[in-house]
């Protein structure tokens, strides 16, 4: 680091602007010289937000006398989708480890990958065998709008992140969390970000409750506008804690703190749901102690609403431990908005030094120019080397032929000399394609999953309303046409149910049997116990026997599914259709010809969508909730529409109950799902329930 260096941190929230302008001395120490905050005179809008930016940064870079260019940016967390997952590390090395983050990051993108500028992060999972992996995407557009607005000012952006991991940073950085739990409540203008710090865990979450949401409800409750409510609330409001506590004097004062309150409850239950989520799937401990910051944090009482409502002691956090202030800083201003700058921090702690958090989301064009603004002097080195080379080459020509013809002899032995390293690099690629095309493999396996999820979003989201589920088993190869016969030859299977790859029949699970295991000899095998599913999600833990199919690929051509129903009265049956889910692979966009879908004796029926087909189809077909099931099954992309494919084999009326019915439906997938059977297992990896 040079001797001195001045850096600019841009904090661009939903409701205002802060800046620090921090110097960083040669000893790695961080100072903050100036800072600012303003609050924007206009809502921003798409159309808007550039524009706005960048005439208040100029404004308050001006007035304020900045002297740095060179700038840090944080956005708003609600700009960004913010995820969290786990990866199972198994026995894969690092670069392994980072390729499947990749690949799991990119499937939870809800946007075309071109649109978006994403990155992610690993973080120490709950034990040896996971990694918690934490997913950030935002809209490029969005960033590109303000990292352009940032330019328009004359400033140059060289990182950009978002508010949660900043403060989070900031958290870290000023020792919070490190041997408890503890969770830092940052209420801003239009969302309050929820972090959790523990050891090296990390959870965040982005809730829409914060000081806008009260002022909306102010204006409502008063039947007045934003800018009046906004007035009122800053000075009448403050969270009325009820009980005991006396209520003011003034009607006005004391039907806004109710209002205040209202609205803190829903933040309460929010953050409530929060910390119950991150116990019970993250593993986390109960935090023990809150921090507030925020713009809309500093509401009189708000400290000891949180405390008695989570019954934890609760106090303001102080993020400028870290960073030492120079005498052009205005402290009295200071200490009446610190509460605002934990973000601003945490970004100013990025440049110097190692944060747990560190994203860039800098957009590639910009990217681009940065990196060929580095690469420019090397590349006007290299030319005027070059061209010295040529004037060398060429008076040596003119003056000795000799001398070229050492010189010859030397470019000779440079090229000599360049055949290893040249065929070092061929090897190099060759390893790479290698990985590549074992990467690819990989990923077509998981794509596999996908499909089991699509399939059974897809079932449920066709069953009707009176019908339940008891058993789903996989039909292993071609699926055949069915063949009626009669009820008594074909009797409902309860119970125990074969085992999966090398699974025998064991003790019945929740879906009987097992949810995708095979009979006992489809791939040889004794048995073994069922589990919540039967067995496993592939088949039980199966004993002795064959691994005919170990090492190769197999094929589920279908599902044979079985359930009970409840015959509604008058035959109408309760069909309620969610919207389709889009699938997460290529399906056969082809819609074949559906006469239920129009009416009979329509000279021009007009084309409907899917759902409308469906709907159509089952209200002339449906006439039992197994009926209305095969017929919506058959309308859609997943399931084979030919009758004698996709039909029921099995249908029994209770002798108890009338209404109360038995079935069995076989299903034929239009695309086969596809698993690799491992060597001496009877599950494929990772399918295990």
């Amino acid at each position: 680091m040079a001797k001195e260096e001045r850096i600019l941190a841009i904090d661009i929230g939903a409701t205002s602007i802060k800046l620090c302008e921090f110097v960083y001395s040669a000893e790695q120490t961080i100072s903050l010289a100036l800072f600012a905050q303003r609050e924007y005179e206009e809502e921003l809008s798409e159309g808007t937000r550039m524009g706005v930016v960048a005439g208040l940064l100029r404004q308050m870079l001006a007035e304020g006398g900045f002297q740095a260019r060179r700038a840090l940016i944080c956005m708003s967390g609600q700009s960004a989708l913010m995820r969290f997952s786990r990866i199972l590390t198994m026995n894969y090395d690092r670069k392994a480890i980072r390729q499947l983050a990749e690949f799991e990051a990119t499937q939870n993108i809800p946007f075309p990958i071109e649109e978006v500028i994403w990155d992610y992060q690993l973080i120490t999972g709950q034990d040896t065998e996971s990694l918690d992996l934490m997913s950030i995407v935002i809209k490029n557009e969005v960033v590109e709008q303000f990292t352009a607005a940032v330019s328009q000012v004359g400033c140059i952006p060289i990182l950009v992140d978002v508010a949660p991991a900043a403060c989070y940073n900031a958290m870290r950085a000023n020792g919070l969390g490190q041997d408890e739990c503890v969770i830092v409540l940052n209420i801003g203008g239009r969302s309050t970000n929820l972090l959790f710090a523990e050891g090296e865990r990390f959870f965040a979450r982005t809730i829409p409750i914060a000081g806008h949401s009260i002022t909306q409800q102010i204006a409502k409750e008063f039947g007045i506008g934003l800018p009046e409510a906004e007035e009122l609330k800053r000075h009448h409001g403050f969270v009325a804690l009820g009980g005991a506590y006396a209520e003011p004097e003034s009607e006005t004062a004391a039907n806004v703190s109710k209002i205040i309150r209202n609205v803190m409850a829903r933040l309460h239950g929010e953050i409530a749901r929060s910390i119950n989520s991150y116990r019970v799937q993250h593993k986390g401990q109960r935090p023990t102690k809150m921090y507030l910051t925020g713009g809309s944090s500093i509401l009189s009482y708000c400290d000891i609403f949180f405390s008695e409502k989570l019954n934890i002691p609760v106090e303001y956090f102080n993020p400028f431990q870290v960073v030492s202030l120079q005498p052009t800083v205005d402290r009295q201003r200071l200490q009446e908005v610190a509460h605002m700058f934990s973000e601003t921090i945490g970004l100013g702690l990025r440049y110097s030094t190692q944060c747990p958090i560190e994203l860039s989301l800098i957009p590639i064009t910009l990217r681009r120019q940065q990196n060929l603004a580095k690469k420019k002097p090397y590349l006007a080195g290299t030319l005027a080397a070059f061209l010295m080379v040529l004037v060398v080459i060429w008076f040596g020509i003119l003056q000795r032929t000799d001398l070229y013809a050492a010189n010859n002899n030397k470019l000779k032995s440079l090229h000599e000399k360049t055949q290893p390293v040249k065929q070092r690099i061929e090897q190099a690629n060759s390893e790479a394609s290698q990985k590549k095309s074992q990467y690819e493999a990989i990923g077509g396996l998981l794509l596999q999953q996908a499909k089991w999820t699509a399939i059974l979003n897809e079932i449920y989201r066709l069953k009707p309303d009176d019908l339940w589920i008891s058993e789903l088993r996989p039909i292993y190869g071609a699926v055949k046409a069915h063949v009626p016969v009669s009820a008594a030859s074909d009797p409902i299977v309860a119970g125990g149910g074969g085992g999966g790859f090398g699974g025998g029949g064991g003790e019945g699970g929740m879906f009987g049997g097992d949810m995708f295991g095979p009979a006992a000899d489809d791939f040889g095998g004794g048995g073994g116990g069922g589990d919540m599913f039967g067995g496993g999600m592939f088949g039980g833990g199966g004993g002795g026997g064959g691994d005919a199919a170990a090492g190769s690929v197999a094929t589920i051509g279908g599902l044979t599914i079985s359930g009970n129903s409840l015959l509604p009265d008058k035959n109408k049956i309760a069909f309620t259709l969610g919207k389709e889910i889009p699938f997460p692979f290529e399906v056969d966009k082809t819609e074949p010809e559906q006469p239920d879908s129009a009416g009979e004796g329509d000279e021009a029926a007009k084309p409907l969508d899917r759902n409308a087909r469906i709907l159509a189809a089952v209200q002339k077909h449906g006439t039992t909730p197994e009926l209305a099931f095969v017929t919506a099954l058959r309308h859609s992309l997943l399931f084979d529409a030919d009758e004698t494919m996709t039909t029921i084999t099995f249908y029994k009326t209770s002798n108890a109950a009338k209404n109360y019915c038995t079935f069995k439906i076989q299903v034929k997938f239009t695309m086969p799902v596809e698993f690799y059977q491992v060597k001496g297992k009877s599950t494929p990896p990772g399918r295990r329930m």
